[in-house]
């Protein structure tokens, strides 16, 4: 079932903020546990200067500044994906009750106190009513939004890999592949990246990665060097012994990206494959 949210325009001034981490869904024993996004190992993440983000195709990976239904502030990272929509978690814009954003702000390639564009987010596309409480919910940990304006035209935007038809497959096409990831990890105004990362196998429907995060990456892309979507971050888990990191596939996703691709983020209902 598609879950679809408008939002006010208005804003109120900055209060609180707090961190939008990655769930830690335990494998273990075949429990579950809450935590947030770690760093894999040894943590190869950079920062990649402003002018470096712009002169690579990077402006269109942007920062969430959102208020949450309790009034409080947190951070996701997001991806510019069409003309006016980005790509996201679900678990960035639902709370544990069901309860959406009062209100989310969308800043492209913010590096300090330097934003190559801005927007408002109107209206949001979740495949989940609430954030993911299962592992088997994070399959689905995905989220549209759409810009009050044409951000894209500014930014440009991620193309995408190929990926196939059917949801069993899903994460084939993509696994094996090198990949990265930049995003705004530990609710900062920088973001961070983990450059020449790697895409995994599959298990029960979750595309594993290696790349290092921290909470408030939530939300950002694995993309290729040509700036196309691979899979959606969500946050780590722990693999027999492994710990690592997991992301949603393409084949999630990507029905409902081109649809409003193609009528221009209309106010309409989206596939939820």
């Amino acid at each position: 079932m598609l879950h679809l949210s408008t939002l006010p325009q208005k804003r109120s001034n900055l209060a609180k903020l707090a961190l939008c981490g990655g769930t830690l869904v335990s494998l273990w024993n075949g429990s579950t546990t809450i935590a947030k996004s770690e760093i894999i190992g040894v943590d190869n993440r950079v920062t990649p200067s402003y002018e470096w983000m712009a002169n690579n195709g990077r402006q269109a990976i942007g920062r969430l500044e959102i208020q949450a239904a309790d009034g409080l502030y947190y951070t996701c990272s997001f991806t510019v994906i069409g003309r006016n929509i980005g790509l996201t978690n679900t678990h960035c814009l639902r709370d544990s009750q069901g309860r959406g954003p009062r209100q989310i702000k969308a800043f492209a390639l913010q590096h300090g106190n330097r934003v190559y564009a801005s927007a408002n987010v109107d209206l949001y596309w979740t495949a989940l009513p609430k954030a993911p409480a299962t592992f088997a919910d994070r399959t689905k940990d995905w989220a549209i939004i759409r810009f009050n304006s044409n951000m894209g035209d500014i930014t440009g935007w991620f193309g995408n890999e190929g990926y196939s038809n059917s949801i069993s497959n899903a994460g084939s096409s993509v696994a094996g592949q090198g990949t990265n990831l930049i995003g705004y990890s530990g609710g900062g105004t920088t973001p961070t990246g983990h450059f020449g990362c790697g895409l995994r196998q599959t298990t029960s429907g979750v595309l594993m990665h290696d790349c290092d995060t921290l909470p408030g990456a939530s939300g950002s892309s694995l993309h290729t060097s040509g700036r196309r979507v691979q899979s959606l971050h969500w946050g780590a888990f722990s693999y027999g012994n492994t710990r690592i990191n997991g992301s949603v596939p393409l084949e999630r996703f990507m029905p409902a990206v081109q649809q409003l691709r193609n009528n221009g983020g209309a106010n309409s209902t989206v596939p939820v494959p």
